[in-house]
């Protein structure tokens, strides 16, 4: 990755900024520097990068909580729109790369204020990737950060350490202690995870510690019977058992003699019931006889009801017709027709008179339009002079106005023109000062900078005094401590000695393996043991299985038998159903309402026709309905035999699935036996004895935890030894440091004494020189106390008479405009005068024509009337007289029309009332015949009981009759039923009779039953007791599994708690970043051998210590506290450059930014920086230095540099020197 160009608008300081890499200088050279006063934008720029590929910077990801107001936005401390420049409306940075894949793309981040005005609100950033030319848009927001870290191959956190490198950093990871070692390598690498993972060891430690503690104590609490108490409670059991066994047979025999008795009585009260019923279905029969009769007659009337109700229906339509035909007679057309004749003469004669008016006035109208046309001529110029006359009114007031306000302007400047006169005349040196004023100013302005640099040289003075005397303090407290801390050094370094001693008798990877075989062996014990309670319980399901698809198999076999049933019922009541609709269809009706009486049917030859009716009758509708809920009933039963069907057959594949899954857990299970057994038959036979585990174990961990306690504290001795050498080491070089320091301070305050005598001989020379310009001696003592409140209000005086003058200069020029505005605005003014009274003459003539045409015109016609309304008025009464003889020629034609249909309709009744009455007499015919039949058969029958009967509706008669057959039906049943209990009576009475009284054996039975609850109190109280031991052995049994897999899960998190956790991760950490400073060291090994050929880094053994190896010392290891300052920032660099390939891996980078502070290195440790950075430059990388180091500018020719302006910004220019 390889950065091209970096272009910036309106970011902080910098208000636009172009840098390109491939333009010369740039383009030929691999070192740069960027150079500038401080608060200048030299970071801005690594800013604008960071932007550009990732929408963020390092320098704002410190607080990503709190707001604060930003031009009237509240947005968080970390938003990076922060860096828009204020005052400005949009700003973005853009960067041009080379990407991995070797093509050149743009990167751009925006943002820009609502509306493109400074006080609309800020919008949301906007990050784009754009192709090399920045024309064509290739991703946008999410997308384009998604694509960026594809190309660029580095998220944000390796791109702020492999390009924008920072050597500080590294400075303090070489002075610190291992455990600040493993915290800044932790911060620097971005590997926090492991000390997460060693915290959640601990936690997972913990947790199990405390589950398997609950554990236990729940297990204590479970309570088993003793051997003795265990056999007692079986025999109480056992006997208790016989006694109630012999208390059941005893039981039965009673309810037999109970139940003879119970059997005679219930046939004796059958008996009763059945005799008492039969008397009352006779007597309810005998009672409603006639009733019954009477709805037999009724049901034979029935033969006769259509002829009946014909005869009705025509006596109804002869009437009817007799009626129409006296209304038709009633009605007298003739004399309505000649009325109606003579309205049409009449309106005819009206409409002559109104077409003879209208003819009469048509000169009128033409005089009466040329009359309105004249008034609105007239009418119209008036209105145009008005309007005239008002723009004229008008243009005269304005004039008259601005004569007015012109003649006060004129009269307040003459006024402003005095004051300003009198004012400057009163001060004549300030306006011989003003003259020179700029250059007087800059003399100012360099005093004032050279008095307020002698007041901080003071300052500084003072400050090197503390200094000196506290340098020389510390000097004197380190000398003891140093002498200290190596008699602590020596007595440590013995004890750890003694410890790695005891560490060398014991084995620990032979007791581990040991203990691992040993637990090994235990858990494949449990596993046979487990396995085999497993296949025992899985067998008893599989048989209770097996017994289910029996049972369910027969009742599937049973539920389809019952849906076969259903289906051939349903299929008769459908055919029933169809049977009798057919019968009583539209169709056959009709062939009914076609039969004539005397002619033969189509269908059975006879000439009677009792059953003719002109629709279905209602026996048909309630045979409909009786098999319509036959068939709902058998359609019902359809469906609940199939869903018993279905729910069978589900069940019954339900139990198929659970025994083939049960089945298959069987052979799961038994293959599982088979390996575990050959994992016992692998073990040795020493550690097949279970009673010798425990024993082995308990010795083994013994040993585990005096290793691990010696290993502990080797390991505290050992880092007590490390800190010791590091506080020595730190002491030592201290010592040094301050001396260094004492003798620093010295030459400064040197330094600082001369400097402030050459400031105080120049603000005298400067003193002098105002003095010659201004001598005012006030303002002069002034100046001599204090100088920068002088120079400010010497400064504000010339600037308000500059102002006076420029003021007095402009009021002159203003007057001189005014009178010649003055002149022109009266000679307008006249002219308007003479334009108004001219328009006002030629309206007033205008207003008078208008009127005489107006008295004219109302001499004809009302003036509120127009004369096309006068026209319409008589055309639309002529028109009205027109339409009144054509609706009275309507209405005439209309009664002629009723006349001639009144004759037709009269003879077309007459017809129907003849046809009436003959039907009438053949329908009586019939009647007769029928009545002269029935009255054989039933003499009670008459004509009058016949017509009362057909009046009878058939929901009354037909329940009668209904109810007649029933009572009929329930009588023979009810004789057949008595008959029949009398017959079992008897033959009761004969079999079996018991010897005791029925009260003797009902006291028995009582006896008996209170014997056997109190003996089931016994049995329950015992089984319970029983139970509850036989179910807490087999919990004890098979929680013991599982305490041993808890058991064996703690000590295997309790062994890496031990190794690897603590509460804070700090052991887990330090192993992990043990590892990790070794694959750095090896990174910055390999730059460090490009940057100087003697030194290269190492670890000291396990640790987190660094070490020194001096090749030409003959690869002496040193300590890293014995380097130089030159020496340490080589080291740091080659650090920094190996995190940088750390973090990038495979990604190639060939632009670098280098921000590390050179301003803190003395001027031979600097020049060792820059011949490492000379040499950095030609590995091909593109190396940009940040810093504002005279030494530094002045050796790298090719220079970014950053200026301040006036106002808040500054200005970027790249040279070449």
């Amino acid at each position: 990755m390889r950065i091209l160009t970096i272009e910036v608008k309106n970011l902080a300081s910098l208000p636009e900024a172009h840098i390109d890499f491939n333009a010369v200088p740039l383009k030929n050279t691999g070192l740069f520097a960027i150079t500038g006063e401080t608060g200048a934008g030299k970071s801005t720029l690594l800013d604008a990068i960071c932007l550009a590929f990732y929408g963020k910077t390092a320098r704002l990801k410190s607080d990503s909580k709190n707001k604060v107001a930003f031009n009237g936005d509240e947005i968080k401390l970390s938003d990076p729109r922060h860096l828009l420049r204020r005052g400005t409306v949009s700003g973005y940075a853009q960067v041009g790369f080379v990407a991995q894949d070797g093509e050149q793309y743009t990167a751009r981040w925006q943002v820009a204020r609502a509306r493109n005005k400074i006080d609309g609100r800020i919008k949301e950033a906007e990050l784009v990737l754009l192709d090399a030319s920045g024309e064509h848009v290739l991703a946008q927001k999410s997308n384009a950060k998604q694509k960026l870290l594809q190309l660029i191959g580095l998220n944000f956190e390796q791109f702020t350490r492999a390009v924008l490198l920072a050597q500080h950093d590294f400075a303090a990871f070489l002075k610190a202690n291992a455990d600040e070692r493993a915290q800044l390598l932790e911060c620097l690498t971005a590997t926090e995870q492991f000390s997460r993972v060693g915290k959640m060891i601990f936690e997972f430690h913990k947790q199990k510690s405390e589950a398997l503690t609950l554990f236990k104590q729940k297990l204590g609490d479970i309570e088993l019977l003793s051997d003795d108490d265990l056999a007692l409670k079986e025999g109480q059991l056992t006997e208790l058992q016989q006694q109630q066994n012999q208390l059941q047979v005893k039981a039965k025999e009673l309810d037999l003699h109970l139940g003879w008795y119970t059997a005679k009585s219930k046939l004796e009260r059958q008996i009763t019931v059945l005799t008492g019923n039969l008397s009352d279905q006779e007597a309810l029969l005998t009672g409603r006889s006639e009733e019954f009769k009477r709805a037999y007659l009724a049901l034979l009337t029935q033969q006769i009801a259509d002829n009946r109700i014909q005869a009705k229906q025509l006596k109804v339509n002869t009437a009817r017709a007799q009626e129409d035909l006296k209304a038709l007679a009633a009605q007298d057309l003739q004399s309505d027709i000649a009325a109606q004749e003579q309205v049409v003469q009449a309106n005819i004669a009206q409409l002559s008179s109104a077409e003879a008016l209208l003819e009469k006035h048509q000169p009128d109208i033409a005089k009466v339009r040329e009359l309105d046309q004249v008034g609105n001529e007239h009418t119209k110029l008036a209105a145009q002079f008005k309007e005239q006359v008002a723009q004229q009114q008008a243009l005269e007031k304005q004039y008259v106005q601005s004569q007015q306000t012109l003649q006060t302007q004129l009269a307040a400047l003459e006024t402003e023109k005095n004051q300003l006169d009198a004012q400057l005349r009163q001060s004549p040196q300030l306006i011989s000062l003003c003259a020179s004023w700029p250059q007087t100013f800059e003399v100012l302005q360099q005093y004032l900078r050279e008095h307020s640099d002698r007041q901080a040289l003071l300052t500084e003075q003072s400050a090197l005094q503390a200094q000196h005397q506290t340098a020389l303090q510390a000097v004197m407290q380190v000398e003891p401590k140093c002498m200290n801390l190596e008699q602590q050094v020596n007595a440590v370094q013995a004890e750890v000695s003694q410890l790695q001693h005891s560490l060398g008798e014991l084995d620990y990877e032979k007791l581990q393996f040991r203990r691992s075989q040993l637990n090994k062996a235990q858990q494949a014990l449990d596993q046979q043991h487990l396995l085999n309670d497993e296949l025992v319980q899985l067998q008893a399901q599989i048989d209770g299985l097996r017994h289910q698809q029996h049972s369910a198999e027969s009742q599937r076999k049973d539920a389809e038998h019952q849906d076969e049933l259903t289906r051939q019922q349903l299929n008769l009541t459908q055919e029933n159903l169809h049977q009798v609709k057919l019968r009583a269809s539209d169709n056959i009706s009709a062939l009914r309402g076609q039969l004539e009486h005397g002619k033969e049917c189509m269908v059975c030859g006879a000439t009677e026709h009792p059953y003719r009716v002109d629709h279905i009758d209602s026996h048909w509708q309630q045979l409909i309905r009786d098999f319509t809920s036959q068939y709902q009933a058998a359609e019902k039963a359809r469906q609940q035999t199939q869903a018993r069907y279905h729910e069978v057959v589900s069940h019954l594949e339900q139990i198929n699935g659970q025994l083939q899954a049960a089945l298959q857990q069987k052979a799961q299970l038994m293959k599982k036996q088979q390996v575990n057994q050959a994992v016992l038959d692998e073990l040795p036979e020493s550690l097949r004895h279970v009673d010798q585990h425990a024993e082995q174990l308990r010795l083994i961990d013994e040993q585990l935890a005096l290793y691990s306690e010696l290993s502990k504290t080797q390991q505290q001795k050992f880092q007590v030894l490390q800190q010791s050498q590091q506080q020595l080491h730190t002491l030592q070089s201290s010592l040094t440091h301050q001396q260094q320091q004492l003798q620093a301070i010295e030459q400064s305050q040197t330094t600082l004494n001369q400097r402030d005598n050459e400031l105080i001989q120049s603000c005298e020379q400067l003193s002098k020189r105002v003095a010659e310009v201004y001598d005012d001696e006030q303002w002069l003592t002034q100046f001599t106390n204090a100088p920068e409140s002088a120079v400010n209000i010497l400064s504000e005086q010339v600037n308000v008479l500059n102002t006076q003058q420029e003021l007095y200069a402009q009021v002159v020029k203003s007057i001189e405009q005014c009178i010649p505005q003055q002149q022109t605005t009266q000679a307008l003014l006249d002219k308007v005068r003479q334009q108004l009274d001219s328009l006002n003459a030629q309206l007033s003539e205008h207003q008078q024509l208008s009127e005489h045409a107006k008295t004219q015109r109302s001499a004809l016609l009302a003036l509120d009337t127009t004369p096309e309304q006068w026209h319409q008025q008589l055309q639309d009464g002529v028109s009205a007289i027109r339409q009144q003889i054509q609706s009275h020629k309507d209405t005439l034609a209309q009664l002629h029309k009723q006349h001639d249909e009144k004759v037709l309709r009269q003879a077309h009744l007459n017809q129907q009332v003849a046809e009436y009455q003959s039907t009438l007499e053949e329908n009586q015919l019939r009647f007769l015949d029928w009545f002269t039949h029935a009255q054989q058969q039933h003499p009670v029958l008459t004509e009058v009981l016949v017509e009362e009967l057909l009046d009878w509706q058939p929901a009354i008669w037909q329940p009668l009759i209904e109810q007649a057959k029933l009572l009929e039906q329930q009588r023979d049943t009810t004789k057949s039923q008595l008959a029949h209990v009398k017959s079992n009576l008897a033959e009761h009475l004969e079999h079996a009779k018991p010897e005791h009284l029925l009260s003797e054996i009902t006291a028995a039975l009582k006896d008996v039953n209170a014997q056997q609850a109190e003996l089931q109190t016994h049995i329950v109280t015992v089984s319970v007791t029983l139970q509850t031991h036989r179910d807490n052995a087999e919990k004890l049994k098979s929680q013991q599994g599982v305490l041993q897999q808890m058991q064996a899960d703690y000590e295997h998190w309790h062994l890496l708690n031990r190794l690897l956790g603590d509460a804070t991760g700090k052991t887990m950490r330090n192993l992990a970043q043990t590892q990790t400073l070794k694959i750095l060291l090896h990174y910055a090994n390999h730059h460090l051998s490009s940057l100087s050929r003697r030194y290269r880094l190492t670890v000291i053994g396990q640790s987190l210590e660094i070490a020194i190896i001096d090749r030409d010392m003959a690869d002496e290891q040193r300590s890293v506290n014995t380097l130089s300052g030159g020496e340490s920032f080589l080291v740091s660099l080659a650090l920094a450059l190996g995190l940088a390939s750390l973090s990038s891996n495979q990604v190639q980078i060939n632009s670098l930014f280098i921000d590390e502070g050179f301003g803190t290195l003395d001027p031979e440790t600097l020049s060792v920086a820059l011949d490492a950075l000379d040499a950095l430059q030609s590995q091909g990388r593109k190396v940009g230095v940040i810093s504002h180091v005279a030494q530094m500018t002045e050796r790298v020719a090719t220079q970014i540099r950053i200026k301040k302006q006036s106002g808040g910004y500054s200005t970027v220019t790249t040279k070449e020197s």
